[in-house]
């Protein structure tokens, strides 16, 4: 899924993210497992355009991943949290679930089994 820049900059101003412009993958550069909770409410809680909520869901998955890598796979209920609402518009997020899901059988992303659930 490709992010629109102006998109970009919208999310990365609401969330105060250290945003360059440089970075090549936004999602996943400016992911933040301390603030899931943070960008999940955003999600749920704000009036966001459509293309916002795609982009700001990548960097929920994003920073679960990163929060599942520093946390041994350590689950928790933001996981059901962001599970039910990937799976309530996977028409819209298939292009997010496919990539973290991969195609092969090497788990790439501690994410990556969780996605396969979706």
């Amino acid at each position: 899924m490709i992010l629109k820049k102006d998109i970009i900059i919208a999310l990365s101003k609401k969330l105060s993210l250290p945003y360059k412009g440089t970075e090549q993958d936004w999602d996943i550069e400016m992911a933040d497992s301390s603030r899931i909770n943070e960008f999940i409410d955003l999600y749920h809680q704000h009036d966001l355009a459509f293309e916002e909520r795609m982009a700001l869901m990548s960097l929920i998955v994003a920073s679960y991943d990163d929060y599942l890598n520093e946390h041994d796979l350590a689950v928790d209920c933001r996981w059901d949290r962001i599970k039910a609402t990937l799976t309530k518009d996977k028409r819209y997020f298939i292009e997010l679930i496919d990539y973290w899901s991969l195609d092969n059988e090497d788990d790439i992303f501690r994410i990556t089994p969780l996605m396969r659930t979706i």
